[in-house]
């Protein structure tokens, strides 16, 4: 018998299958361009999280490499946005509607929430390896920090850091 599998796996299918319904209703140009971007990034979401789910020990790399593979599908998904590939339009030649923006915010909800779900996943991994180190008190409700290097979840949280011989200038509104 089986171990059942996570729901992030069900959840990566089911973004897997949402993306190719939703290319398949684009039009000629962008189905062929961007289209075919976010349904390869989709696949690799999803053999990823494959990987990460059955080989236990690099399961770490793997869920890392998954959390970078989320937020390229998000960042190709906001360009397909901002081409204009959900523009609803009124029917084709075929019968055939646009996706609109529905299709963009359900994909957009279902990268969002594996994007959690890695995050959530990575942590708990970090965690379950380093038991011994007693973690520093940061107060209630605070979260645990990823360690040096790690990639957000999401990009909205991501600080870049200065570039090496990156010198602030005081017209930055930064003193020296």
């Amino acid at each position: 018998m089986s171990t059942p599998l996570p729901p992030i796996y069900r959840d990566c299918r089911r973004l897997l299958l949402h993306t190719e319904q939703m290319v398949m209703r684009f039009a000629r140009y962008h189905k062929y361009t961007v289209g075919t971007d976010l349904r390869q990034r989709a696949f690799g979401i999803m053999q990823q999280v494959n990987k990460a789910v059955h080989d236990k020990p690099r399961q770490g790399e793997h869920v890392q490499a998954l959390l970078w593979l989320v937020d390229d599908y998000k960042l190709c998904l906001q360009l397909t946005m901002d081409v204009g590939a959900f523009a609803h339009t009124s029917q084709g030649r075929q019968g055939k509607t646009s996706p609109s923006f529905a299709a963009f915010e359900q994909a957009a909800t279902l990268a969002a929430g594996i994007g959690k779900q890695c995050g959530g996943w990575w942590q708990a991994l970090a965690r379950r390896q380093r038991p011994n180190q007693v973690a520093p008190d940061r107060g209630a409700g605070s979260q645990p920090q990823p360690p040096a290097g790690a990639h957000p979840a999401s990009l909205s949280g991501c600080a870049t850091p200065p570039a090496p011989g990156f010198a602030p200038r005081a017209a930055d509104g930064v003193q020296p």
